[in-house]
């Protein structure tokens, strides 16, 4: 794994930019108004994503807990299908530059595997 990014969902962007940044002293990485992700200045992989608290998710009424990057996507989605794991959401190819898929842990939680496209 590259790295593991937990996830939270806000009904205030706003505030969540001033807590992250002001508070904690991290940096804006991404700004996709939807999606927030914020990086410590020292280490890198240590990230947290803040995700716009919307009725039109990939998944209805399912938060996604973690975005795991690993090397290859494809090689995890079919482990995935080879193991019966349950696949919420299709590998699929985002405009944003990642390809991706949910999985349902065994405690309910939705995890979204990625990886960068080149």
């Amino acid at each position: 794994m590259r790295r593991i990014v937990p996830n939270i969902y806000s009904n205030d962007i706003e505030a969540s930019k001033q807590f992250y940044i002001e508070f904690l002293g991290m940096e804006l990485a991404m700004d996709m108004d939807w999606i927030l992700t914020f990086v410590s200045k020292e280490n890198q992989t240590a990230q947290i994503s803040i995700l716009r608290n919307e009725k039109n998710k990939p998944l209805d009424n399912s938060a996604i807990f973690l975005s795991i990057e690993v090397p290859s996507v494809d090689i995890m989605y079919e482990k995935a299908q080879g193991q019966n794991i349950e696949i919420v959401y299709p590998i699929t190819n985002e405009n944003w530059g990642v390809r991706r898929f949910f999985v349902k842990d065994p405690n309910g939680a939705t995890i979204n595997l990625l990886t960068h496209c080149e």
